[in-house]
């Protein structure tokens, strides 16, 4: 028996063996450049080193495209799973909130939100004021109250008597629109702000297990409601938040951060099962090679 049969293939895969583990090593060692007198040692560093801000850059770009891209994560901040997690926390608040005795004035105060709520309330009146009375000055609310009481004087009036004040009626009219107008700016917010007040005050003193009763007695939808108003601010404010968000930026930053030896081990860590299939298939591809050169 030649023992070439066997050397050969053996050497072949030795050699098939070393050349594809040595390769992946070099992938990632060394991991800085070698000189030796001054002179550059080829493939130092390793291949993964010396390419590290590109690979970051295009894993970067992977990612931000195709894996995280903008529609993706508004989906994920929408989605069926996030909506359950929603209305379960929702359900638990609710029924917590079912047993509080305490009044949500009281309530307030124990958690030191007191002040931040009377703040809210002061600008929702404000707001609130502000846009009434912006509403009823484009829509001329003064103007078509005084005409209709100018109307409805006239149909009630003597035909005789109207004939005779008709030119003064005319006359002040105008005058009686704007100074409408003008009390509708200065006591239209203090009234509608008086009332904002006296509810504002009045839940407060309510206790905290009445508000949600009658929360869901008036809003039986609330739940739905909330998820819908949530699910509109996802669709129409997070656009420009995920935009700003810079998924490409943070992934190639994250990347240049890692240290090259804990880059390795994260790498190694993914793919050790493929790279050492590599490794073998390079010595089964060597006992090939051994064989195919004794035949030929």
């Amino acid at each position: 028996m030649n023992i070439e049969f066997i050397t050969a293939p053996l050497i072949g895969g030795i050699i098939g063996f070393i050349t594809n583990s040595l390769a992946i090593k070099m992938l990632f060692r060394p991991y800085k450049e070698i000189r030796i007198f001054g002179i550059h040692l080829p493939f130092t560093p390793g291949l993964i080193p010396k390419e590290k801000p590109r690979i970051a850059r295009a894993i970067a770009q992977v990612i931000s495209n195709y894996i995280l891209d903008q529609n993706t994560i508004l989906e994920a901040l929408a989605s069926e799973s996030i909506k359950k997690l929603y209305e379960k926390k929702y359900d638990e608040i609710l029924a917590r909130w079912r047993t509080i005795q305490t009044t949500c004035g009281e309530l307030l105060e124990i958690h030191q939100y007191a002040d931040e709520a009377n703040i809210m309330e002061a600008k929702l009146r404000e707001s609130v004021c502000n846009y009434l009375v912006e509403q009823c000055q484009k829509e001329e609310v003064a103007r078509k109250l005084v005409n209709h009481a100018f109307e409805q004087l006239r149909e009630n009036m003597n035909a005789l008597m109207y004939k005779m004040a008709k030119g003064a009626l005319h006359a002040v009219r105008e005058s009686v629109i704007e100074q409408a107008n003008q009390m509708l700016v200065t006591k239209g917010a203090e009234y509608v702000g008086s009332y904002i007040d006296q509810v504002y005050l009045e839940w407060m003193d309510k206790p905290v297990c009445e508000v949600v009763m009658l929360i869901e007695e008036k809003v039986p939808d609330a739940k739905q409601m909330l998820w819908e108003q949530y699910e509109r601010t996802v669709r129409d404010k997070a656009t420009q938040f995920v935009s700003a968000f810079n998924v490409a930026g943070i992934v190639e930053e994250r990347i240049e951060a890692y240290d090259l030896a804990q880059l390795e081990q994260m790498i190694m860590e993914i793919s050790s099962k493929e790279l050492h299939a590599l490794v073998w298939l390079g010595g089964l591809l060597g006992v090939l090679m051994g064989f195919v050169n004794l035949l030929f």
